[in-house]
Order: structure tokens, then C-alpha cells, then sequence
């Protein structure tokens, strides 16, 4: 019997997929069937871990592996709202005593303080983060930078990468239009080598900022935890914003805060969903690849 968990935070949904629980292992046909919102649980991504590793850890219960999946079945670095949502699990079904623990994923290890009750925001240190854009072999920093568009559209843009890469392109108004209709082009264009998220963001003033979500793997996203880290990131960087700012976005509202060392700082609520138990029936499912 596979039993998985759901939690929301900032308008993503998420599966906890425990191998402790029966959890299936999702690769990138049972991700799609779990994720179908008509004819699986629904979601915008899975969690699947803890994970055993023949790694050491930093300590036997404060140190966990997990592996982040996004709904078309592709596997996603890191992933800063998941992340938040898999410590409370962790803390809230007592796998970890601990208040403040590490989660290692492939795009790298990065800590997550738990808020007092669990139910309260918690702060994931995502760490530093560069501009490099994902276009550019040579590694070259993308500031500023201006990137033309297929529709002849020409945006100011920023890359952020820290695991994932991050386009952040400075618009005026900011809108769910808007971003239907270029951040697929932002996405898909010709001259990167490594497909990034497209954040359109407007600057309020130098304490708040307005984002709109493109994801790749995704599509439209309501909210982001690393594509808001990613826009508070380019706006600090061209001067734009103080250190502290409130990301405001269609899901809700983050707080994103640039250290002295330059290490990203997000903070934001989560929510418990319930606890899901997969019917035999719907078992094949996991293996059969489903229409795209």
C-alpha cells in the first residue's frame, strides 16, 4: 500500500512520496500519472526521499537526501518552496527532532530553519547565488543585458543561477498575460544551452516587488520560492532594491532577504493538505505512460 502526503504553500502543490510509507519512486511516468490533476492526485511536483545514501551525513538526524520532480516528469535541482514543504514533513511526522536541518539535492545541500509551531514561516538559506547566464559557455555574467525575442519583443534581462538557472526580465506591469505569452519564449530560446525560468518582474519600490512565473516543466506558475529569490537576486544586483524585500505574487507573499555575505535568505508559510492512499486499481497507472 503506497501512501503519499500533500502540502500547499504559495499556490504550488506538492507530494511527499516517503520510501517509508510506500512511496512510489517517481520517475518520469509515474510523476505524470501522480501529478494529473483529472486523473491522479494532483500536483505541481513530487518530494521523494528521505533518501539512503552511502554518503555520511552531518549527523544521523539532521541530514536528509531528497529528489524533486516536476509535474511533466522532469527532475528539477532544487526547488526552494518543495524544500520548505519537505522540512516541514520531515519535523511535523517526526523524522528529524530538530528545529533546523540540512536536505541534500543534486543542485546542492542548503538548510532550513523551522518556524516555532512548525505550522508558523519557516527560512530556507539557499546560499549564494551567481549571474552567469545559462546562455553563455564562456561563463560570462548576464546583467542587465538586453535579449531579443522571437516576437521582436527586446527585454532588459538578468540571469540568477544557484542549481537552477533564472532569467529575470524588468517590465513595466507585470501580468499573467504577459507572461503567457513570453515566458515561453524566454524558456525556449535558441541561445541557451540550459533552459531557464523566466521571472518578469516590475520594481514597486525598494522594499517590494511584483513577479510573475514561467517555468519550465511547468508552465504558468503562481509562485515560485527560488524564482522570487532569483528576481530579488537581479533587482539588489542592478541597485534597484534594498536587501530585504516582500516578493508579492499571485500565490502570496515571500520574504527574501541578501545577507552581507551574499547569501539568499527566504522565508514563507506552508500547509498541510492530507494524507493520500493509492488505490490497487490505479497502481498500472505508475507504469503506463499517459497521454501528454
Amino acid at each position: 500500500m503506497a501512501t503519499l502526503l500533500k502540502y500547499h504553500t504559495l499556490g504550488n502543490d506538492y507530494l511527499v512520496a516517503d520510501p517509508e510509507l510506500g512511496g512510489p519512486a517517481p520517475d518520469a511516468t509515474a510523476t505524470r500519472a501522480l501529478c494529473d490533476r483529472r486523473t491522479g492526485i494532483g500536483a505541481d511536483g513530487v518530494l521523494y526521499g528521505p533518501l539512503l545514501t552511502a554518503e555520511p551525513t552531518a549527523g544521523p538526524e539532521d541530514t536528509f537526501d531528497v529528489r524533486v520532480y516536476n509535474a511533466d516528469g522532469s527532475e528539477c535541482a532544487r526547488n526552494a518552496n518543495g524544500l520548505r514543504v519537505f522540512a516541514r514533513y520531515l519535523r511535523e511526522h517526526g523524522r528529524t527532532t530538530h528545529d533546523e536541518i540540512t536536505l541534500r539535492t543534486p543542485g546542492g545541500a542548503v538548510s532550513v530553519r523551522l518556524g516555532s509551531p512548525v505550522t508558523a514561516p519557516g527560512t530556507i538559506d539557499l546560499g549564494s547565488w551567481t549571474h552567469h547566464s545559462p546562455a553563455l559557455a564562456d561563463g560570462e555574467e548576464l546583467i542587465g543585458a538586453a535579449l531579443r525575442l522571437g516576437s521582436d519583443a527586446e527585454l532588459n534581462v538578468t540571469a540568477v543561477h544557484n542549481g537552477v538557472p533564472h532569467l529575470v526580465a524588468l517590465v513595466d506591469d507585470a501580468t499573467p498575460d504577459l507572461a503567457a505569452r513570453i515566458g515561453p519564449e524566454i524558456v525556449a530560446h535558441a541561445g541557451f544551452t540550459e533552459r531557464p525560468n523566466a521571472e518578469l518582474l516590475t520594481v514597486e519600490d525598494r522594499r517590494t516587488l511584483r513577479l510573475q512565473i514561467w517555468e519550465r516543466g511547468v508552465g504558468y506558475a503562481p509562485a515560485s520560492g527560488s524564482g522570487a529569490c532569483a528576481a530579488a537576486c537581479a533587482a539588489y544586483r542592478l541597485g534597484l532594491t534594498d536587501p530585504s524585500v516582500a516578493v508579492v505574487m499571485p500565490g502570496g507573499t515571500v520574504a527574501v532577504e541578501i545577507t552581507r555575505d551574499e547569501r539568499v535568505l527566504l522565508s514563507g508559510s506552508t500547509s498541510y493538505v492530507g494524507q493520500i492512499t493509492l488505490a490497487d486499481e490505479f497502481m498500472p497507472h505508475l507504469q503506463a505512460e499517459l497521454p501528454r
